[in-house]
């Protein structure tokens, strides 16, 4: 895990990629309380998630394939300061709350997030695949992710609780543009490209090549159907602690903090075995949240259902990471941050039906049932990737071109081998 840590550009973007999802984490925690204060309703909180998850995830591919040809150096610092800017404007508004103004600025930084992930993603593939270290980065990227994913709220609550929400935005604010400094200085951030194709018709020619890609187009729909299923548990676990357990606010917090630790042990299982095929993680991995969701809804306390969560969060740790990679494997660098854009926005979107389905089958029936719902699609989704990726069917992911060993000099690249440029899905 060292060897990677040695590319001072990879270095550079997993600092910004740590910053960012603080930086989310605080906002996202600070701008949801924020509006249920200010308008008391779920449907406000309703309104926030759909315009800062949901909505974007449909317009973001479409900037993304007018701005994937320049280079990173300029667009991502460009990027962070736009969203240093939105936060402000958001921090500006907490003493003077309109609810439409509010919901217009958090969906425009929805979609300047997904594009900003989708294009630092590119980078980081384009600094880590010539030097074979691809799979080793995502670990570790993905380690950071899981600790943040923990760290963050509890610092967006610590900043809210003592200087309020304008603070925790501003702070925002200050985050994003120590990104944008961070990455501007970045050595070996280049890229881009000399004679760009033409913006108009991109994105639908990405989709063609997913289409036409066999196994980039089962990543994306097992993806899309993972999501769906692994996020029905979102909206009934509150409801699943405090009044079919009895369990309280404490227990509501401990099955949270269960699935983070979860989360954490997934991502070091990926980086212990990365070497694996990505067939076999990702069965592993839904097999995981089968087994968690499954113990949960026949938990006969608190404690048992935290464990279950412990199991699901693993699964989820190793699911997110291994099939991002074995989608960065299978994709040229042509189109690599396109169909990163298309992964982010289903991953964004995708949670919007998990949570409605999890939502009508506990109000109909139970929490208890909604989870065991959610076992059976998880375990629906490891029996799919068993089948449908078996080795058999599975080409080997194409090899692109390797830069000079000079430029690979120049930006602090290890020299790739055979052995570790033909890691294969299967």
């Amino acid at each position: 895990m060292t060897r990677v840590l040695r590319l001072p550009v990879y270095r550079r973007l997993l600092t910004a990629y740590a910053f960012n999802e603080l930086a989310w984490s605080v906002g996202t925690l600070a701008l949801a309380v924020l509006i249920y204060r200010q308008t008391g309703s779920a449907l406000g909180s309703a309104a926030f998630f759909l315009s800062s998850q949901f909505l974007p995830a449909f317009v973001s591919p479409f900037f993304v394939a007018r701005l994937d040809q320049r280079s990173p150096r300029r667009v991502l610092p460009a990027l962070y300061c736009v969203e240093a800017v939105l936060f402000a404007a958001l921090a500006w508004l907490t003493s003077r709350f309109a609810l439409v103004p509010v919901l217009a600025l958090a969906l425009c930084d929805g979609v300047v997030a997904i594009i900003a992930r989708a294009l630092a993603r590119t980078a980081t593939v384009a600094a880590l695949r010539p030097a074979g270290l691809l799979r080793e980065g995502n670990a570790l990227t993905n380690t950071i992710f899981s600790i943040c994913f923990m760290a963050g709220p509890l610092i967006g609550g610590v900043v809210v609780a003592t200087g309020g929400t304008a603070s925790a935005l501003l702070a925002n604010c200050g985050l994003f543009a120590v990104i944008a400094l961070i990455l501007v200085t970045a050595p070996g951030l280049e890229g881009g490209v000399d004679e760009p194709e033409p913006a108009a018709g991109r994105l639908r020619a990405a989709l063609e090549h997913v289409r036409g890609h066999r196994v980039l187009r089962l990543l994306l729909v097992l993806q899309a159907f993972g999501v769906v299923v692994f996020t029905i548990s979102i909206p009934i676990e509150v409801v699943f602690a405090q009044h079919t357990l009895h369990a309280g606010a404490d227990g509501y917090g401990a099955l949270l903090s269960g699935w983070g630790a979860g989360a954490v042990l997934g991502s070091a299982a990926f980086a212990r075995f990365r070497r694996h095929a990505v067939r076999v993680l990702l069965a592993l991995s839904g097999t995981a949240l089968a087994a968690g969701f499954g113990l949960m809804a026949v938990a006969p306390s608190i404690a048992v259902a935290v464990v279950g969560a412990a199991l699901g969060g693993f699964g989820n740790g190793i699911e997110a990471v291994a099939a991002q990679t074995a989608l960065q494997e299978y994709t040229p660098q042509r189109w690599m941050a396109l169909v990163m854009s298309l992964n982010q926005s289903i991953t964004e979107a995708g949670p919007g039906l998990g949570i409605l389905l999890g939502g009508v089958i506990a109000a109909l029936t139970s929490a208890r049932l909604a989870f065991a719902v959610a076992g059976a699609g998880s375990l629906a989704f490891a029996i799919a990737v068993w089948v449908l990726l078996r080795p058999s069917r599975m080409p080997p992911p194409p090899i692109e071109p390797e830069p000079s060993r000079a430029a690979a000099g120049a930006n602090g690249a290890i020299a790739p081998t055979a052995a570790t440029r033909r890691e294969t899905l299967v």
